[in-house]
């Protein structure tokens, strides 16, 4: 007759289908509960990590931006009398402008993008083509490095470094989360784009408050989450190999109690205990990882090479899970192969 768990195992791969025990323990509790009683049945220690933890450390995400090559004098200034734009100009000639924010200097060139042509039409208006012909030029070099303004204001900002900070600590991660970062990843993306496409309107309180609700974000707790994941169940499948491969659970094709007690641990503490944890993780991916990739993707152009480099580091681990527990759950099926 056919083991019953042999027959339920492949289940397992459908995370989805998996629901909580409700344990009090938190996911990487129950994880390395798991690991240690699976080192137990099978009476070896599990194999040393085959290297150190993967973090991924945000690195700086801007690449280095010239400096605009046309400039206007103190001359140019003053005979922008009656436009808007002297009021813009003479805020980022103060020493509070020339020492402001990446996000105040980014707000500062989406008003000039905004008022310049009205003023540009006022001057050739008066005669004063040369004067328009210089701040066209200006405008043209502030809206080609938008791009730039734009990343050096928000993925190389205080706050995205702070999103992808590693926390202290798990504890009951993703349980105490919600969906406001999502909305909040979704609506920065949706004002690069518009900026981008050259609507240049923009809420100074709207832009900043999107920007400090990043520091409130789990991109650093779910990096972390996943990097223990990927340890562990690399050498957690290596453990029950190793141990097949040294002797079967079933030597005569039968159930023993060391079998019987490897399938109680597989059931209990992997299927009851870590999964339901590893669904919460992959909902919670799959709520954060699409805006992220958007907001970027518009940007891709003006990111350094090493963000570059670290985004496709940081989603190949985020999406290695669903490959990770299949090979653990061929690794079990293959060890209880014998016992019928």
């Amino acid at each position: 007759m056919r083991n019953p768990l042999l027959a339920c195992l492949p289940a397992l791969t459908c995370l989805l289908a998996l629901i909580s025990c409700g344990g009090a323990e938190t996911g990487p509790d129950q994880l390395n509960d798991y690991l240690s009683r699976l080192s137990n049945v099978v009476g070896s220690p599990l194999p040393a990590p085959a290297d150190e933890a993967i973090w991924l450390d945000l690195p700086d995400a801007t690449i280095t931006i010239d400096a605009p090559a046309t400039k206007m004098d103190l001359i140019d200034f003053l005979s922008l009398s009656g436009c808007e734009l002297q009021v813009n100009l003479g805020r980022r000639n103060t020493q509070l402008g020339r020492t402001a924010s990446p996000s105040q200097r980014l707000l500062l060139d989406l008003e000039f993008l905004e008022l310049a042509p009205d003023c540009i039409e006022r001057l050739r208006y008066g005669g004063d083509d040369d004067l328009a012909d210089t701040l066209l030029q200006v405008s043209q070099e502030r809206e080609a490095g938008l791009p730039g303004s734009i990343v050096k204001a928000v993925l190389a900002g205080p706050e995205w470094q702070q999103f992808w900070e590693r926390p202290a600590s798990l504890g009951r991660y993703p349980k105490d989360t919600n969906s406001q970062i999502a909305a909040t990843l979704t609506q920065l993306h949706a004002m690069a784009s518009r900026w981008l496409a050259g609507d240049w309107a923009a809420s100074n309180r709207d832009f900043e408050l999107r920007l400090s609700e990043l520091r409130a974000g789990d991109g650093g707790a779910l990096l972390m989450a996943h990097s223990q994941i990927q340890r562990s169940f690399l050498r957690a499948t290596k453990l029950i190999k190793q141990s097949a491969e040294a002797a079967t659970l079933c030597p005569y094709g039968r159930p023993t109690d060391q079998s019987r007690a490897f399938e109680r641990i597989v059931s209990k503490y992997f299927a009851g205990g870590v999964q339901p944890w590893l669904v919460e993780l992959r909902q919670r991916q799959e709520l954060l990882l699409p805006p992220i990739q958007a907001l970027e993707d518009a940007l891709d152009p003006s990111l350094s090479r090493p963000y570059d480099q670290w985004r496709r580091q940081r989603d190949q681990l985020l999406q290695t899970q669903p490959q990770l527990i299949r090979d653990h759950v061929q690794a079990i099926q293959l060890a209880l192969a014998d016992c019928r």
